[in-house]
């Protein structure tokens, strides 16, 4: 499910207005007329497919969105408990450590795009603000509240190369300057790492199979 859109085209669904320009908060792609009327929609939307079994995956970049994206996962898991769908935000740009800790009680997770932070770094601070820029792509919040954090790269916007990945997730430099952007959410290497293999695995539900070097799992590594 998409929520909403991206930061830099102010099409992320924000709590706050943007910095740069007459934009708003943002808009929800969710159809309704009020903020209210898209967020019960999306409720809407995830209650009806969790209702069905299947796992969710649902594009939130704005804080907004990430809000009512997992205030929808907990209505849901309350409304049909049981089974382990793993449900998970992809991108969740602007996750608070609140909402981390939910998705953690939960047993959902989160998908996140290191090296997008590092190709943007260099001018969210003009559609955003400084201290939202530094926040964004929260990796150490999310680890330390221990929601499950999967990385990916999302090609092709940016390279499918992991290292790349990894590389952001350590360092948060941007691409252009090279400044570090909110040091106190780096991760650490082994971090990264994990974020691209077992816990990639965990939320495919495949953590038995693949993810680890090993006995009896899959040998899909290189060397």
């Amino acid at each position: 499910i998409f929520a909403d859109g991206v930061p830099l085209t102010y099409t992320s669904w924000m709590n706050e207005d943007y910095v740069g320009g007459d934009f708003g908060h943002g808009r929800s792609v969710i159809p309704g007329k009020t903020d209210r009327e898209q967020r019960d929609n999306l409720i809407a939307m995830i209650r009806f497919i969790h209702s069905k079994g299947y796992q969710i995956g649902l594009h939130a970049t704005g804080d907004r969105a990430i809000d009512a994206a997992v205030e929808g996962f907990a209505e849901a898991v309350q409304e049909m408990p049981g089974g382990d769908p793993r449900h998970y935000v992809i991108h969740g740009d602007f996750i608070s450590r609140d909402k981390a800790e939910t998705l953690k009680r939960l047993n959902c997770g989160v998908a996140m795009q290191p090296f997008i932070s590092a190709m943007i770094a260099d001018f969210e601070p003009h559609v955003v603000g400084d201290a939202r820029a530094a926040y964004e792509w929260p990796t150490r919040t999310v680890l330390d509240a221990g929601a499950n954090l999967t990385s990916s790269s999302d090609a092709p916007v940016t390279y499918p190369n992991w290292r790349l990945g990894v590389q952001a997730a350590v360092l948060r430099e941007g691409l252009i300057s090279g400044k570090v952007s909110g040091p106190e959410e780096c991760i650490t290497v082994e971090e990264a790492i994990r974020t691209y293999t077992i816990n990639g695995a965990w939320q495919d539900h495949m953590e038995t199979v693949k993810g680890s070097i090993e006995p009896g799992k899959l040998a899909d590594l290189c060397v």
